[in-house]
């Protein structure tokens, strides 16, 4: 009988290390799946983040660009209204400067 009991003993041993080499197995397959799992969530995490980020540069650029057309608008009425508010006075500084040139007080 021992002879029988160290054959069940050595079966069973056997087949445990069957079982941990199984487990083995299944686990690397969960680590290999998860790690390629987080590198394709990183992927479209840095994807989404580069899309906000060109996004957000275009909304600045268009609003930069609304405001500098807002402010060349303003400026050019303001320099119309300079020229209005001169164009009563050029004759007299033409004649000014004229006078001013050829000695003349």
């Amino acid at each position: 009988m021992s002879s029988e009991q160290v054959n069940r003993i050595l079966e069973a041993e056997k087949k445990a290390s069957e079982i941990e080499q199984e487990a083995r197995v299944k686990s690397d397959e969960i680590l290999a799946n998860a790690q390629k799992q987080a590198q394709k969530d990183y992927q479209e995490a840095l994807s989404e983040a580069r899309k906000r980020v060109a996004a957000l540069y275009e909304k600045h650029k268009e609003d930069g660009s609304s405001s500098n057309t807002a402010n060349d608008a303003a400026s050019e009425k303001a320099a119309e209204k300079l020229r209005d508010d001169a164009e009563p006075n050029r004759e007299a500084a033409i004649t000014a400067a004229m006078n001013i040139l050829m000695g003349r007080n």
